[in-house]
């Protein structure tokens, strides 16, 4: 059987996908008795993995990929990944968490999202999902987006348009931007009562109003979103 450590390089990589690279698989193990460049060279030797122009690596097939998962005990998986994200979070920059890292970290963390964690995990989450479901917008991504958004949305606490409310519009906002432009009408219809309902300002209520005129006029409802369209004026 493989070393610990090696089945531990094996078990982390497999939880960042299909690609990967030796940076973030080095910050997601905490033991100084790793080391992922060694654990890089038995990977390739044994043909697990193999290293691409890039720098980055792969696994040589999907299977291989799988059968490190399932090291992992399925009593356990969801604790892994969430811990595993909360790791690579730690030990990112500011730098690395804009470039590369970010959506290894919530990728990992939403699998534990059914794990009983406090109000501040969720807030963190939910705060880190704003953060990708935003990045996933700038760059057209906007299934994945509307993923990240709702997910945030999911893990806001009872009251959070009063006691977290920066983060709540912050979070509708966008996602009715991403439902809106991924054609998820009925994830936005259901979504945008909420800011237009708790928004304290009308400042904070413009971003709903737009979204919803353009929905609105997708639709087919030209007289609906005229009429929302004098009523803000």
């Amino acid at each position: 059987s493989l070393p610990k450590l090696v089945q531990t390089g094996f078990m982390n990589a497999a939880c960042l996908g299909s690609n990967f690279n030796a940076s973030i698989l080095g910050k997601t193990i905490k033991d100084e008795g790793f080391d992922v460049c060694s654990f890089l060279k038995i990977g390739k030797d044994g043909g697990y993995i193999e290293e691409s122009e890039s720098g980055s690596y792969s696994w040589t097939h999907d299977q291989i990929q799988q059968a490190a998962y399932d090291l992992i005990p399925p009593t356990q998986r969801e604790s892994f990944h969430y811990q595993l994200g909360q790791m690579l979070l730690e030990n990112s920059t500011n730098c690395e968490m804009k470039r590369d890292a970010l959506f290894f970290i919530v990728d990992n963390m939403n699998k534990g999202v059914d794990l009983k964690l406090d109000r501040n995990q969720k807030t963190q989450l939910a705060g880190l999902n704003l953060q990708a479901g935003n990045i996933a917008i700038s760059t057209s991504r906007f299934h994945a987006a509307a993923e990240y958004l709702q997910t945030g949305i999911s893990l806001l606490i009872k009251d959070s348009w009063i006691q977290q409310y920066d983060l709540t519009i912050q979070l509708y906002d966008a996602a009715l931007e991403a439902y809106y432009t991924a054609g998820q009408f009925s994830k936005f219809d259901a979504a945008v009562k909420q800011p237009l309902t708790h928004a304290r300002c009308f400042e904070d209520k413009l971003n709903s109003y737009h979204n919803l005129v353009r929905y609105l006029t997708a639709s087919g409802k030209s007289e609906e979103a005229l009429e929302t369209c004098l009523s803000v004026l």
